[in-house]
Formats: C-alpha cells, sequence, structure tokens
C-alpha cells in the first residue's frame, strides 16, 4: 500500500516542479487543490495507522507476528508523516513567486562650471564610473483577496569608489547613493487587500511609488508602480485605498485613490526637541483614455504639511516646520499607440509652497554677522524673502519607437525632456537607480538613449546620454542662486531579468 503513495507523491512533485521566470506567475489553483486534497487522504491514513498501533499497544500480549506487524505500521508511518511533510512544503512554496533583476552600468561625466561645497566653480570629467544594482521580488497570493509584495535592492559602485568624492560635491547625485560599501536595503514591502463583495482595496506598508509612468518605456518594461515619476519618484511609507469606478462610469481601469504618508518622525520629543513630522496627503483619479488601449490619465492633488525644519546645532533658535506645499500633477501616456510600435508622454506638476515667516536663528558669534542671520524654507532675512509665497512648476515629455528591424529582435529609441522652474521642489529620487538625478534640475535636461534586446524577455543593453543645463541652484533653505552650471552623462547599462 505504502508504494501506491510514494509513486502518487512522486507524480505530483513532478509535474508542480516547474521553474519560476522573471514575469509574474498565477498561482495553479487546481494543481493547488488536488495537492490539498491528497494532503486530506494523506493525513486520514495516518490517523487510521495511529489507531491500529494504538490498539496493538493496549494488549498486554503481543505476539510474534504481530510485533513484527507493529513495527511495519511504524515505519508506514514515519515515511508517510515525511511524504506529507513534503507536500505541505510544496504547497506553501507554490503560492510564492520569486523573481529578480540585476544591471551593470558604466557612466562618463562632463562638467562645467559646478558648485563646489567650498563655492569654486570647477570644470572636470569622471571617467569610467561601474555600478551594479540587483532586486529580488517577491509575491505571494496568500488567499483570494489577500496579496503581499517586496522588493529587497542592493546596489554598489565597483571598487572601493566613493561617491561623495567624485566631484566635491553631491547636489547632484540621488540621495540614498551608496559609499564603498554598498546599499542594501528593502525598497518595498506591502499588502494589497480587497474587501470581499465591494469595489475596494487598501495598500498598506512600504508603498510601490519609486519607478512608476514613464519609466517603463526607458526601463524596457510594463508599469511597475502607482504614481507617475514627476508627482513622486521615491520609497514611501503609509496607506493609500482604492476605489474602483469602472461600472460608475464606464472608463476602463479607472481608480479614485486617497493616501497618506509620512516622510519624518520626531523621536526626540520626549527631550524636549520641538520638530514637527512630515506628513503628506493625496487624492488622486486614474483612468485608461476611452477609446485607446494601455494608456494611462493621472491627475492628484497632495499637501505636505510640516515641511521639515532646518535644526542645525549652531542654531539659537529653530521653528518646528518650515511651512507646507500644496502640489497638482497631470500624466498621460499611450503604449504602442494602434500597434505602431510609437509610444509618448506628458507630465506637468505646479507647486504652490508657503514658507513660514520665522525661520532658523543663527547669532552673530556663530556667522560673522553683526546681526542674526535668519534663514527659512526658500528664503532669508538677508534678501527679504522669509516667509514669501513660492510657485514652482515642471514639464516631462518623451517619446519610445519600436524599431522595425526584426534581425535586430526590435529595438527601441527614445527621447526624453524635462523642465524646472526657479523654485521647483522635486520629490525624493529613488537612491541607486538613476546616478544623475535629472527631475530636479532647475533648468533644462534631456536624455537620448538606445535600447537593445538581447534576449526577448529577460535581457537588454541601454545605450544614453543626459544633458543637464542648469539655470539656477534651488537651495531649501535659503534664496536660490544663479548659474551656468552644465553636466553631461553618458552610460552603457546591460539589464538581466530572472
Amino acid at each position: 500500500m505504502i508504494r501506491k503513495y510514494i509513486i502518487f507523491i512522486t507524480i505530483i512533485f513532478f509535474f508542480t516542479a516547474y521553474p519560476i521566470p522573471g514575469e509574474e506567475i498565477p498561482v495553479d489553483k487546481d494543481m493547488l487543490e488536488k495537492i490539498l486534497q491528497q494532503q486530506d487522504a494523506l493525513e486520514k491514513e495516518i490517523r487510521s495507522l495511529k489507531d491500529r498501533l494504538k490498539k496493538l499497544k493496549d494488549k498486554k500480549t503481543v505476539p510474534a507476528e504481530k510485533s513484527e506487524d507493529m513495527e511495519l505500521l511504524k515505519a508506514d508511518v514515519e515515511e508517510i508523516s515525511d511524504l506529507l511533510d513534503t507536500v505541505e512544503t510544496r504547497s506553501i512554496l507554490d503560492k510564492i513567486q520569486i523573481s529578480g533583476e540585476f544591471h551593470t552600468r558604466m557612466n562618463f561625466y562632463n562638467y562645467d562650471d559646478m558648485e563646489m561645497e567650498d563655492g569654486q566653480k570647477k570644470d572636470g570629467r569622471t571617467d569610467e564610473l561601474w555600478s551594479g544594482r540587483l532586486r529580488l521580488n517577491l509575491r505571494s497570493e496568500i488567499t483570494d483577496n489577500l496579496i503581499f509584495q517586496g522588493r529587497l535592492t542592493y546596489y554598489k559602485l565597483w571598487g572601493d569608489t566613493n561617491y561623495e568624492g567624485l566631484t566635491g560635491s553631491t547636489d547632484f547625485y540621488h540621495p540614498g547613493t551608496p559609499d564603498q560599501e554598498g546599499d542594501l536595503h528593502v525598497e518595498r514591502a506591502y499588502i494589497d487587500y480587497f474587501i470581499p463583495g465591494t469595489p475596494f482595496s487598501v495598500t498598506l506598508g512600504r508603498m510601490p511609488t519609486g519607478n512608476g509612468p514613464p519609466y517603463g518605456l526607458k526601463n524596457n518594461t510594463t508599469r511597475k508602480a502607482t504614481w507617475p515619476m514627476l508627482c513622486h519618484d521615491g520609497e514611501l511609507d503609509g496607506i493609500m485605498t482604492n476605489l474602483l469606478i469602472d461600472k460608475r462610469t464606464g472608463l476602463k481601469n479607472a481608480f479614485f485613490r486617497l493616501g497618506y504618508y509620512k516622510f519624518s518622525q520626531n523621536y526626540q520629543q520626549y527631550q524636549g526637541v520641538e520638530k514637527d513630522p512630515t506628513r503628506v496627503a493625496i487624492a488622486a483619479f486614474e483612468t485608461m483614455v476611452p477609446g485607446i488601449r494601455d494608456s494611462i490619465f493621472w491627475v492628484s492633488y497632495d499637501r505636505a504639511f510640516d515641511m521639515g525644519a532646518f535644526d542645525h546645532p549652531a542654531a539659537a533658535s529653530y521653528p518646528s516646520d518650515s511651512g507646507y506645499m500644496d502640489k497638482l500633477n497631470l500624466h498621460i501616456q499611450f503604449n504602442n499607440i494602434k500597434n505602431s510600435g510609437f509610444s509618448c508622454f506628458a507630465s506637468y506638476a505646479y507647486e504652490r509652497i508657503r514658507p513660514r515667516p520665522e525661520g532658523t536663528i543663527f547669532p552673530p558669534e556663530v556667522t560673522g554677522m553683526p546681526f542674526d542671520y535668519e534663514v527659512g524654507l526658500l528664503g532669508d532675512n538677508l534678501t527679504d524673502s522669509l516667509g514669501k509665497p513660492r510657485n514652482g512648476r515642471a514639464w516631462y515629455m518623451g517619446m519610445n519607437y519600436r524599431l522595425p528591424f526584426k534581425t535586430l529582435k526590435y529595438p527601441r529609441l527614445g527621447f526624453e525632456y524635462n523642465h524646472g522652474s526657479e523654485h521647483w521642489i522635486s520629490a525624493p529620487v529613488s537612491g541607486g537607480d538613476e546616478f544623475l538625478n535629472k527631475l530636479t534640475v532647475n533648468g533644462d535636461a534631456y536624455e537620448l538613449y538606445y535600447i537593445q534586446p538581447i534576449n526577448e524577455k529577460h535581457m537588454f543593453c541601454r545605450i544614453g546620454a543626459v544633458w543637464l543645463d542648469y539655470d539656477s541652484v534651488m537651495n531649501f533653505f535659503g534664496p536660490s542662486t544663479e548659474t551656468d552650471m552644465s553636466v553631461m552623462n553618458s552610460y552603457f547599462l546591460i539589464n538581466v531579468r530572472f
């Protein structure tokens, strides 16, 4: 009898042991149900065998032939228990999808009139700056209405390079870009809970807010995040409620979203440090453009409350926060229009910034000035700009075209342009992805790139160039300064998905 079970379990294990590719794969629920049914059958057999053992043990005398039966029964129980553990392990693993992505990137930089930390300007270059990034993605359909997703990211510069020593200034690199030790962190970890019988769902945790539209065009992949990049392109912890309104509006993929996020927390309040935490509330609507397949239309409004205060240790006093900011964002994107291979997008963001009239005060003995120096959000008392409302604007647009060369596996050619006004404040940008943070530019940025597929689903290379032409440098605290600075970055990247 035990041989039948061994043969049956072996067949099930053989047909369920398939490799997991890089793209997401739905769980085979029919196969999983069969496994669970077999698990129930095995458990019943184990209980039957245990009952037989108990009856034999309860007898005062055990004949020799019964003693042999007991040993055989014990062996059967142990063997079936081991097989049951295998089935249970397999059923759990079948609920988890694991995929990954690795890229290696080589950069060259040329810069003119770059502002250094000592106030001097410098021309120069940085040659052959290599980096590598590894991402591991986890997805588990825990139940029919509960899904977990996570992403672990490791980013490293080659050798013992320290990015802070590249040019003497870190203003033009992403916050979070690693030093010579590398950077390993959880980039995403969140759950999606779909409330049964309703069009509502809730997303909670470390959110999918980095590398949103239109990043998929340049990274040769589908949409991987919620917010458009110009709206926010970084890592956020919070909660978002989603209401599917397809039936009420007649639109496809139509959602109304409400979200709450936190940027910072004051852990020293018990020590008398009065500093408000920075929070963000957002309302967004998105849908597919009517009549255009694989398109995105997004409009959102958000408010950043209690923007961080400048609490330098040399300051005599500082406010609990520096002000607040309202932001409106629009994004429209068309992918592969009428199967022509042509894709395009356009984003616009408008910010209304309300700084506090009170700033951080530095006494004369610190600054050497004959009066107190007071500095706040986008202003100071030297320029009489404390507390003055500011407007920030940004545009971001581009195109991507699939070239009709079958022998080259249909490569892609892309171009992107973005502009930021003098007081444009970009949301934090994910570290360890793009070295040069072009969306923070107070001026113009241009990028031209070419994507060459190596393997249709798993490997491609990209070669490109980014040119940043600055009109000014926005100082979060203090007034902005005019500049003629420009930076050119040319790069080569190889990306593999598994």
